[in-house]
């Protein structure tokens, strides 16, 4: 299941902010240190029971997406996710460019959760040890679905403007925000720096997920 779940987050979670803001950003962002591992281990259970409740329960899934969204929202630091994964790019881009890029951010991460429901149903959560790294604590968890083999997973959490956050989540070694970044960085240096190539890639994806 783990390489299924790794694909699964990075469809659903791929705006994971920096394991380390670059210089460009540190400015625009205000970090605090890591939470201690107590809290950072109860924020992840908490966040996670909420994942499970939201994913197993009742409603439609039009509800759930809307619930998922919000709760997506308060335990990530969305903003300046995007900023880090357009890197060098952010101060490229003309001001109405990142206004588009962030509105675009929030629609592509809106979408992908919505079309990763039926992916996470059955899904269970179990958190283990915590350990200190250079972007916050690790908090490791195995999440099971039915007839799947347990992924490994653990959460990056560090404090955000005095909240706990998810800061990155890591799948067999893969961290998930450097692999989006990588991603993005792959458009724009293939169109010759363009940050424009970029935002008519993501309205082009969004039109296909529009479209079902």
């Amino acid at each position: 299941m783990a390489a299924y779940f790794r694909r699964v987050l990075l469809g659903a979670f791929a705006v994971m902010p920096a394991l380390a803001l670059s210089p460009a950003l540190t400015d625009s962002v205000a970090f605090a240190a890591a939470p201690d591992a107590a809290a950072a281990k109860s924020f992840i259970q908490q966040s996670g029971a909420k994942l499970v409740a939201i994913i197993n329960g009742p409603g439609s899934t039009s509800q759930k997406s809307a619930d998922l969204r919000a709760l997506v929202n308060d335990i990530v630091a969305v903003d300046q996710i995007g900023k880090f994964v357009l890197g060098r790019y952010w101060q490229v881009a003309t001001p109405s460019q990142r206004t588009e890029y962030l509105h675009l951010f929030h629609q592509t991460l809106a979408y992908n959760i919505t079309t990763q429901i039926r992916a996470y149903k059955g899904v269970t959560f179990q958190t283990g040890k915590v350990e200190p790294g250079p972007a916050g604590d690790l908090v490791s968890t195995v999440v099971s679905r039915e007839n799947q083999s347990p992924a490994h997973v653990q959460w990056v959490v560090d404090t955000i403007d005095g909240q706990p956050k998810i800061v990155d989540v890591v799948v067999e070694g893969t961290s998930l925000e450097v692999t989006e970044r990588s991603e993005y960085s792959s458009v724009i240096n293939d169109h010759g720096g363009q940050v424009s190539a970029l935002l008519d890639a993501m309205k082009q994806q969004l039109t296909r997920m529009k479209a079902g």
